[in-house]
């Protein structure tokens, strides 16, 4: 936008007035024409501070190197875990989360804003030493956090889980979203979301003390879907 004003004042003395000041405003038009970003290829995974300095790397995963994943709507990192049981209390075997900076990060690059739903299904446990599956347990994903990876116009997306909700195996949850909120949009770009945030509310499993008959190290996987409808 172009503001041009124009004044005038005139004085020449000897009894002739001064002509009065004069202004006049003008605007024009400015075009450009702007083409989304085409790029589809990984994003890779960024320092879990939220500085936007590429990842440093994580000695309690250190061979993740991020998931490759290509789109415009994609999950870029998602840390693997290791869980330490910590009690055993009116029947259920409580295991709390090893990793010191455990995150998931994922990347909007559609340029729509019309957000996104991040849902998690935790699997059985399976033993390592017999095959036998573990089912009576939940996942609670503890105090956890979004932070932009490094610069961003858009709002924070928001959790949808409290620190000890306990989700259930075998059935996907909604656990973040991001929405189309008219001149406030979230979740475009890339964020991280910290796991496992706080000692006092940590990333824990609760397992039925029964269900486990045998002493050996169990496996399981959690499947996170990143869908583009918002929930």
């Amino acid at each position: 936008m172009l503001l041009v004003v124009t004044s005038l004042i005139l004085g020449v003395g000897g009894g002739v007035p001064a002509l009065a000041a004069t202004s006049a405003g003008r605007q024009t038009t400015g075009n450009v024409q702007l083409v989304p970003d085409a790029n589809t290829g990984p994003v890779a995974p960024t320092d879990p501070d939220g500085s936007g300095k590429p990842f440093p790397g994580d000695p309690d995963d250190p061979d993740n190197p991020g998931t490759g994943s290509r789109g415009h709507l994609t999950l870029d990192y998602l840390s693997n875990l290791t869980f330490q049981q910590q009690a055993i209390q009116d029947g259920t075997i409580t295991a709390t989360v090893a990793n010191t900076q455990p995150f998931i990060q994922l990347s909007d690059r559609r340029g729509s804003g019309t957000g996104w739903s991040l849902m998690l299904k935790p699997e059985p446990l399976v033993g390592q030493t017999n095959g036998a599956q573990l089912k009576a347990l939940t996942v609670s994903l503890g105090e956890t956090r979004f932070l932009s990876a490094g610069e961003n116009a858009s709002r924070q997306p928001d959790v949808l889980v409290t620190a000890t909700q306990a989700l259930p195996v075998g059935s996907y949850s909604l656990v973040a979203r991001a929405q189309d909120t008219p001149g406030s949009r979230q979740g475009v770009g890339t964020w991280l979301w910290r796991l496992n945030t706080s000692p006092t509310q940590p990333m824990r499993l609760s397992i039925l003390e029964s269900a486990v008959t045998r002493e050996q190290t169990y496996q399981g996987s959690l499947s996170w879907l990143l869908t583009d409808t918002p929930q």
